[in-house]
């Protein structure tokens, strides 16, 4: 079975994704549409992106209408890490 935390980190291993993050941290919350602007991106690459940090534990979406709103699932994040740390300790 694969650790959530190899996804994690093929997720964080693209700069794209790591501006996104970083962009998600200082917003709190941000809806699909207004981060593509802060990016060179096209539509359904940003979408990619938002989706590969999601799949990841990285981000947590909810739709309101027609709109899906991204945060940083802290939760998932730390849990991610922390079996990484406990894995590599064995």
């Amino acid at each position: 079975m694969k650790n959530n935390y190899i996804d994690l980190f093929k997720a964080l291993a693209n700069e794209d994704r790591l501006k996104i993050i970083q962009l998600l941290i200082k917003n709190e919350e941000m809806c699909a549409q207004d981060v593509e602007k802060h990016f060179f991106l096209e539509q359904s690459t940003t979408s990619h992106h938002l989706n590969t940090l999601r799949r990841a534990g990285v981000t947590k979406a909810r739709k309101n209408g027609r709109n899906v709103y991204y945060s940083i699932n802290y939760q998932s994040f730390i849990s991610s890490l922390d079996d990484f740390k406990n894995d590599i300790k064995q």
